[in-house]
């Protein structure tokens, strides 16, 4: 028996497995320890009643935060009914204060009893006692106390209610910690004993069997499969009850429309008409996911029911496809890249804090989660095709180009693009690659094939129903607002540089024109107001001037072209033309292109501060035992070195001719790109690109950590080989 089965063989003895699984005991009770200190968890639920509809925020207070816009919650509340609210919040801080947001204007609203709990303790706040508990800022005075709830009136924009929470929530005795630690541990244990059981059976009795489970493990699927599934279920929870907003809205209306009316439209009612204004593939997951898995009960309930409502949870769980089959895909490609475990690991694990396991993207119902997965793939696939020479790489390769043009419909024009790149480059590089002129040729045809595929389907359905050949109508709308955008004043482009800079330029810049001077520049009255689309001081006026097609009352570039399209858009109406966001998306589109062919110059110009705008959006996880601000620098950095792993690899690709990098990179680095030059360019656009930087980043280490290995060697070899080099 050779040397390395037989100690294999040793490894298996019960011995050994009593060893292990007694480690095993103790690794998990020390583990439950430290994360029953380090893991601090709170769930907030309290009744309100609102008389009137709108945000409602749930801020939580940590060390040095002051209420820091990211730790929040935002659910919706209903025009004067009673709701319950619960928000589970998870992290690695203690939280020292609860503050509850219920309207952005004066009114009234009641409140019932809150309840606060973690996993050591609970606490149950009614009537008096709440009234106690609860601190109330200046624009806030109590009406009514009963035992039932509390009634208050609201004189400002920004009333709030906080509660503290007290620290016996976060700090449990170790008399309580130990014994449930130690009986996870047992568990723990027991299951791995269990497992050492089966695997020594297997290697004794059957040892053809273990060779092939164990292979599966290190080399096949059964790893990454377990892995992907775990982490999957793990971001499950991430997904709340919390109502769809913005563009998801209507993914969802389609999707139910597609499932209680079997009709693609946006439109809501009880007789919607067809339309092509959002993309095909995000929604009719969503169709089919209600289809296979949501009771037959819910094929008559109002849309209210699954946007913020018994069903809404429900139908966000279908985002749960693309976080698995996203990680899979980034399994797949950095195994690829890096004939690593552990390194694929790393980017896996990466991918999942980053992206797949950010409420940002899969509690909602927008389009980013899905782009990104398909990006992974088509990456994957064109990688494959190019190092493998394969033609049906490139055919799989060229149909994910197509899905992701179904997902959002700008990524058509960059998978030409990138297809016409692509060919280019190995034409150029056919030597190296050792193929013919026709090969390549033949492979791009193969990928432009897949392309069509795809999308020739649904750009027929358009055609006969809409007379346009187009994959949805909301292109003109976009290419508008960034042409309107060019005509921002010079210190309104230094506004957008700061809106979403990185902390280190902030603390450059501040104080000087260049960062903020002293007050709340993006407010109302600050010289960046304009920039502002999310919530303000302003934000509710601006919606009133949008419903009211009201450009002349709006504050933000935003809301005042949403003014001017509510105008075009009511005359179309009055005129009896059946499908108005269409021709309106056509008229934007037209007056767009005019715009920019008077400016060229400036919107080339603008483009570089766009990209920097969106270019910073990767998402400042929660780090344990440093300081926010350290947090907020260590996610920055990382954001700089990924993106500068794409960039470098995109340009090598297409400098030094290497397709092996242009088919890597050219997806994400066009969709960034792409942004940059006809939209807004919010960083949620670039965050599809995301997953392949950090996938990059893990690939570029490991290239260099191997080679100044391999120098290091060579050096000891050379100094060892050298006679005049003592040995002494």
């Amino acid at each position: 028996m050779p040397a390395d089965r037989s100690a294999s063989f040793r490894s298996l003895s019960p011995g050994w497995s009593v060893v292990r699984t007694l480690l095993v005991l103790l690794l998990g009770l020390a583990a439950y320890i430290a994360l029953a200190h380090l893991h601090q968890s709170l769930d907030v639920d309290f009744e309100m009643r609102v008389d009137h509809s709108g945000p409602v925020e749930i801020y939580y207070d940590v060390p040095g935060s002051h209420f820091d816009p990211r730790l929040r919650e935002t659910r919706k509340a209903a025009q004067d009914s009673w709701q319950r609210y619960s928000i589970a919040i998870q992290g690695y801080r203690t939280i020292e204060e609860v503050r509850i947001d219920p309207m952005t204007r004066p009114g009234r609203f009641e409140i019932s009893e809150v309840r606060l709990s973690s996993r050591w303790t609970e606490r149950q706040f009614k009537g008096e006692a709440l009234l106690a508990e609860l601190q109330a800022n200046t624009e806030l005075k109590v009406v009514n106390t009963t035992p039932q709830a509390i009634t208050f009136e609201s004189t400002g924009a920004d009333p709030f209610l906080s509660i503290k929470v007290p620290q016996a929530f976060f700090r449990p005795d170790l008399g309580v910690v130990i014994p449930r630690g130690l009986l996870w541990a047992l568990k723990l244990a027991a299951v791995w004993l269990l497992l050492e059981l089966l695997v020594s059976y297997l290697a004794r009795r059957q040892p053809a069997v273990y060779a092939r489970v164990r292979h599966s493990f290190v080399q096949g699927w059964a790893l990454p499969l377990l892995l992907c599934a775990g982490l999957t279920y793990h971001s499950e929870r991430h997904i709340t009850d919390g109502p769809v907003l913005g563009d998801g809205i209507q993914n969802l209306l389609i999707a139910t429309n597609l499932y209680q009316h079997g009709v693609f439209s946006h439109e809501g009612g009880a007789n919607p008409q067809p339309t092509d204004f959002r993309e095909p593939l995000p929604p009719m997951v969503a169709y089919a996911y209600l289809v296979l898995f949501a009771p037959n009960s819910s094929e008559h309930l109002e849309f209210g029911h699954f946007r913020a409502g018994d069903m809404t949870r429900f139908v966000k769980k279908s985002n749960l496809l693309w976080v698995f089959t996203g990680l899979l895909g980034v399994w797949l490609l950095t195994r690829r890249l890096t004939h690593s475990v552990g390194a694929t690991l790393v980017a896996t694990l990466l991918t999942c804090v980053f992206f797949f396991n950010a409420p940002e993207y899969i509690d909602t119902l927008y389009t980013e989660l899905t782009t990104a997965t398909v990006s992974v793939w088509g990456s994957y696939l064109l990688y494959g095709g190019v190092k493998d020479k394969k033609t049906g790489y490139f055919l799989a390769g060229g149909a994910a180009m197509g899905l992701l043009a179904l997902t959002k419909a700008s990524s058509l024009y960059i998978n030409l693009i990138a297809l016409l790149l692509l060919v280019a480059v190995m034409l150029l590089a056919r030597q190296r690659m050792q193929v013919s002129a026709r090969r390549v040729a033949t492979w791009g045809l193969t990928m432009g094939l897949g392309l069509a595929l795809v999308v020739i389907p649904w750009m027929v359905r358009n055609h006969l129903q809409f007379g346009s050949m187009r994959i949805s109508d909301r292109g003109g709308l976009i290419l508008h607002g960034r042409a309107t955008l060019n005509n921002m004043t010079n210190d309104e482009v230094i506004g957008l540089i700061y809106e979403k800079s990185p902390s280190i330029y902030r603390r450059l810049v501040d104080g000087t024109r260049f960062g903020q001077t002293g007050r709340d520049e993006f407010e109302r009255g600050g010289r960046w107001q304009r920039l502002n689309r999310g919530l303000s001081s302003f934000w509710k006026s601006d919606i009133e001037a949008i419903r009211a097609g009201r450009p002349d009352l709006a504050v933000s570039f935003h809301a005042e072209a949403g003014a001017r399209y509510t105008i075009l858009l009511e005359q179309l109406r009055a005129q009896g033309n059946h499908y108005p966001e269409e021709v309106v998306d056509g008229m934007r589109r037209d007056e767009a292109i005019r715009m920019l062919k008077e400016r060229p110059g400036r919107h080339l110009f603008m483009t570089l501060p766009f990209f920097w705008h969106g270019f910073w959006g990767l998402k400042k996880v929660e780090i344990p035992l440093v300081s926010l601000a350290t947090q907020d620098a260590i996610v920055e950095v990382l954001n700089l070195l990924a993106g500068l792993a794409l960039l470098t690899a995109f340009f090598v690709g297409l400098l030094r001719r290497r397709p092996d990098l242009l088919a890597l990179t050219v997806l994400p680095f066009g969709l960034m790109s792409f942004y940059a030059f006809v939209s807004h360019s919010i960083p949620r656009y670039m965050s599809p690109a995301h997953p392949i930087m950090l996938i990059l980043l893990v690939a570029t280490s490991v290239a260099l950590g191997g080679r100044m290995l391999g120098h290091l060697k060579k050096n000891t070899r050379q100094r060892h080989s050298d006679p005049g080099v003592s040995h002494a």
